[in-house]
């Protein structure tokens, strides 16, 4: 499937679809999830410090410890959107959303797990011969 979907024409037509379906459907339907999305991304960030800080025998903990409270808040709060999504699917844009919302979920699984994965088998740079 990989190889399928990595041809530029398929490529291509999954990524017109899904902007035709948001122009006609109107990004104000996703727009709620943005919050999230844009707390993951920092997630990231301070996950790609903290390998960077480990790697440079610093002490990491202190990029560690916020991704982790800011990974909390945010699958809190995507959890309590999706319930709340799920119980209100009858109208179209909720659907979207909560389609939207489960992706932004999973992908913050990824990270959070590639991140961690990461860190753990980061080691530190040996010490400069003087």
């Amino acid at each position: 499937i990989s190889k399928i979907l990595s041809d530029k024409y398929v490529a291509t037509v999954i990524t017109l679809a899904v902007a035709y379906f948001l122009a006609k459907a109107g990004y104000l339907a996703i727009w709620p999830l943005f919050g999230s999305s844009n707390q993951l991304l920092a997630v990231l960030a301070l996950m790609a410090c903290a390998v960077f800080l480990k790697k440079t025998k610093r002490v990491f903990l202190v990029c560690v410890v916020p991704s982790i409270f800011m990974t909390a808040v945010t699958f809190v709060a995507l959890i309590i959107k999706i319930a709340q999504l799920g119980s209100t699917i009858t109208a179209p844009e909720n659907a979207l959303q909560l389609v939207f919302a489960v992706l932004v979920f999973g992908l913050g699984l990824c990270i959070v797990f590639q991140s961690l994965k990461t860190l753990a088998a980061t080691k530190a740079a040996p010490a400069a011969a003087k």
